[in-house]
């Protein structure tokens, strides 16, 4: 979002994803002062796209029934150009995981017309794809996360932790450099952790403008990733070399 900073934007996310949270909490999850927070808060409202009431904030109405839009055709030409390297990779008789998120929907919608093919998924638009289709799909259950339309929580968890799957395609909110991959919401990090154990390979799908975007909750580090499908080359050389030593190797659409 334009005039806003970075720390705005993340905090703006990180309310976005949960629809309202109280300020205490808020507090706790980023490195700023209190009173900081406060001003970032009243910058958002200035914007309108939160309001503060008796201690929480809140996403207003208009922001949080679109935000899955918002995020779907947000990169999206990235989006799409990773979806069709992505898509390229799903081979015959392959079981496959797609999480949720506007990248890997992009994939689901480029391998609709196959036969041959498993998908699991917790993410409802990703389900929705291949309705009618000749794709076997298995859609985990649980609480409905309606923000970024997918299912979390223990029966979520429990249908990824006894399933092995080929390859899983997973989307991040942000890269920790040193580390791996983030997302704002603990729940969904919890999903996309069972997610990356589950599969014999691992493909982090994101695009360049996540390796300059801050998460909260770090679900997977660089060693639990097979590959990086980017749509451009990475250039900070701090992640390049962590990417190097933990031997992921990273695609782009014109680098196979």
């Amino acid at each position: 979002m334009e005039s806003l900073n970075s720390r705005q934007n993340t905090i703006f996310r990180f309310i976005e994803e949960h629809g309202s949270i109280a300020l205490r909490d808020l507090f706790s999850r980023f490195d700023a002062s209190e009173a900081t927070i406060r001003r970032d808060l009243a910058t958002l409202e200035e914007h309108e796209l939160i309001m503060r009431r008796r201690g929480e904030a809140y996403v207003l109405k208009k922001n949080l029934e679109s935000a899955f839009t918002q995020r779907e055709y947000r990169n999206q030409g990235a989006k799409q150009r990773i979806a069709r390297l992505a898509a390229s990779l799903v081979e015959e008789n392959d079981t496959i995981i797609l999480d949720a998120g506007t990248t890997t929907l992009e994939i689901a919608k480029l391998l609709v017309g196959r036969s041959n093919l498993t998908v699991l998924t917790n993410s409802l638009p990703v389900a929705n794809i291949f309705a009618g289709s000749r794709v076997s799909l298995l859609l985990a259950g649980g609480h409905l996360f309606s923000q970024n339309m997918s299912t979390q929580g223990p029966d979520a968890e429990a249908f990824f932790k006894k399933v092995e799957v080929n390859k899983s395609f997973i989307g991040a909110s942000g890269v920790r450099a040193s580390i791996g991959l983030e997302t704002l919401n603990p729940y969904e990090a919890e999903i996309k952790h069972l997610m990356v154990q589950s599969a014999k390979q691992v493909y982090a799908v994101i695009d360049g403008s996540k390796f300059d975007t801050a998460g909260i909750n770090v679900f997977c580090t660089f060693g639990e990733l097979d590959y990086i499908i980017t749509d451009e080359a990475i250039t900070d050389e701090a992640i390049v070399q962590k990417l190097r030593e933990e031997n992921v190797q990273v695609l782009t659409p014109d680098v196979r």
